[in-house]
C-alpha cells in the first residue's frame, strides 16, 4: 500500500502535457484524421484535394478533419496559390513519435 508521501510523488508526475498529450490521441483516434496523418508522414507534399480522393471522401469533410488536425498542433498548412498544402508539425515531439511508430509498424507488416 502506498504511503501518503508516495501518493504525493506520484501525482506530482501530472502536468498540463497529459492534457495535450491525451488530447493529441483524442484527434488521432478518427479513422479518417489518423488516415490524413499517416498519409502526410508518407507523402509530406500532397493537396487536401488529393487526400480528399485517396480517402474517398468529401473536401469540405476533409478540411474539417485537417482544421481539428491543426488546433491539435499535429499539422501546420501551407498555402501554395489556391492550393493548400498540410503538413505534419515536425517541431511538435508528439507528432516525431507518431511518425517514428507508424514507420515502424509498417516496416514489421510488410
Amino acid at each position: 500500500m502506498l504511503t501518503k508521501k508516495d501518493i504525493q510523488v506520484n501525482r506530482k508526475i501530472f502536468s498540463e502535457t497529459d492534457k495535450s498529450i491525451a488530447a493529441a490521441f483524442k484527434v488521432l483516434s478518427d479513422v479518417n484524421r489518423y488516415r490524413i496523418f499517416r498519409i502526410l508522414a508518407q507523402q509530406p507534399k500532397i493537396s487536401v484535394s488529393d487526400i480528399s480522393l485517396i480517402l474517398g471522401i468529401s473536401l469540405p469533410l476533409t478540411s474539417q478533419h485537417i482544421k481539428i488536425l491543426t488546433y491539435a498542433n499535429l499539422l501546420q498548412k501551407e498555402r501554395t496559390g489556391k492550393k493548400v498544402f498540410p503538413k505534419l508539425e515536425l517541431d511538435n515531439p508528439f507528432v516525431q513519435a507518431v511518425v517514428r511508430a507508424i514507420q515502424q509498424i509498417l516496416k514489421t507488416a510488410n
